[in-house]
């Protein structure tokens, strides 16, 4: 049997003296020896943190040191992320009788088991990930892009995800995150094609809805919706929900003035989505179940060359050939009014059968230009404009364009021009915020 490990030795309470040591185990011991010191100082630095008052700092300042508590954590994630992958590749867990590192983690930390398992699969998974790996390390992602970037890495698309792996990571440095999940989501569906029109050709295929009755007459409904009918419920049952809302208010303010609060509503969520339910009914009862023309809710937004690929593939398909000749553009837009994504053949579908309103945009979008004779945009230029911006204008606001407003870039009053290329979708508190800050700028420019 060879000599055991001197540093194993210790560890284990052998009184021996340096000089018995061959100068690697002096130099582990001194490289350990740095990194806890390192950690006691950081240690040191989260409990001198953790004494300052914010309430007592000055207000301007604390965004600025929230979002910098925020990356501060994501690198210290970025840390343990690489100290765990030390631990997995030790294999030092299996010496205290544990399964995997995230086993004695979660033992020794009395962590939840998912969120170890969670750092466990990062320091496994980021081996074969070496620009995600360096950018986590840098800081530049958080250890949810992270996450979603390994679930794009299956191993199907592990050739392509290196091939496009610096792509990927660019939507992650200057999107939202809910923008960069929408990037990789269409990512995996423009490489994998296919995969993406028979899984929504699947769901098509389970829609169901069953309606059955209680012994004291009330009723259930189960159901299972296509995309396709999923967006059209959703969207007409939204407009009639936000109507009933609206008269909630309205009840509401009139009996108790403006300390009426959501609580004196006289119908709860669920009840006024039921109400909406049956308004859907008594609508399409009263005319006769003709539906009307489509309206911005079941609309299909595609670009241009995304449609032509897609209809040279249906073409393609019918033909016997093979689809594959006519690769999807990497960037595309598909989807539908609300930002839920839609396959390309599925908006080629709708737009030959007529069953849906589906807008192919062009290079330069759409060409709706109405000068300086009109300030308010017309309807067809709000339409136009909420289906070309998906998002409200201000940088990393989420909230989509068929809920803002539709304001000018370069405002009116001060010649701003009334068409599409100077109009944007605001949500309500950012266009009330660009307008106080034109109002500070035009009073320093003229003086009170």
């Amino acid at each position: 049997m060879g000599a055991p490990d001197p540093v194993c030795r210790v560890r284990r309470g052998t009184d021996l003296g340096l000089t018995a040591f061959p100068a690697i185990a002096v130099s582990r011991l001194w490289e350990v020896s740095v990194v806890r010191s390192e950690i006691v100082e950081l240690r040191r630095a989260i409990e001198k943190a953790r004494t300052v008052a914010w309430a007592n700092e000055p207000a301007c300042t604390l965004p600025d040191v929230a979002v910098a508590l925020v990356e501060a954590g994501s690198v210290l994630d970025a840390v343990t992320v690489d100290a765990v992958a030390a631990l997995d590749a030790s294999k030092e867990h299996k010496a205290t009788g544990d399964f995997s590192p995230a086993d004695l983690l979660r033992r020794r930390c009395r962590a939840r088991h998912e969120s170890m398992t969670r750092l466990q699969k990062a320091a496994r998974r980021l081996r074969t990930m070496p620009h995600t790996q360096a950018a986590f390390t840098a800081g530049d992602i958080s250890l949810d892009h992270v996450d979603v970037l390994i679930r794009a890495n299956t191993a199907k698309l592990a050739e392509r995800f290196a091939r496009d792996e610096e792509l990927l990571l660019g939507y992650a440095r200057t999107r939202t995150f809910q923008g960069f999940r929408t990037e990789v989501q269409r990512w995996t569906a423009i490489v994998m094609p296919e995969d993406a029109e028979e899984r929504a050709a699947r769901q098509d295929d389970e829609r169901t809805l069953h309606l059955s009755e209680s012994f004291e007459g009330q009723g259930k409904l189960d159901a299972w919706l296509s995309r396709q009918g999923y967006h059209e419920v959703h969207a007409e049952l939204d407009r009639h929900y936000q109507r009933l809302l609206r008269e909630d208010w309205a009840e509401a303010r009139a009996r108790l003035g403006d300390a009426a609060t959501a609580l004196d509503l006289g119908r709860t969520p669920g009840q006024r989505r039921h109400d909406a339910l049956i308004e859907m009914s008594r609508a399409s009862k009263a005319h006769a179940g003709i539906a009307p023309a489509p309206d911005l809710g079941t609309t299909i937004v595609c670009d241009h060359d995304t449609f032509v690929t897609a209809f040279a593939r249906i073409v393609a398909k019918i033909a016997g050939t093979d689809p594959d000749r006519f690769p999807y553009p990497l960037q595309r837009r598909c989807e539908w009014a609300n930002g839920d994504p839609a396959t390309p053949e599925q908006a080629v579908w709708a737009a030959l059968t007529g069953w849906l309103d589906v807008l192919t945009l062009g290079p330069d979008g759409v060409p709706l230009d109405h000068g300086r004779r009109h300030r308010i945009a017309t309807p067809a230029q709000r339409r136009a404009a909420k289906l070309a911006f998906p998002t409200c204008d201000q940088p990393g606001c989420d909230t989509r364009s068929d809920h803002c407003e539709i304001d000018h870039v370069l405002a009116w009053i001060d010649g701003g021009r009334t068409d599409i290329d100077n109009l944007r979708p605001r949500c309500k508190g950012h266009n009330l915020w660009k307008e106080w800050a034109r109002r500070q700028r035009r009073r320093r420019r003229t003086g009170p």
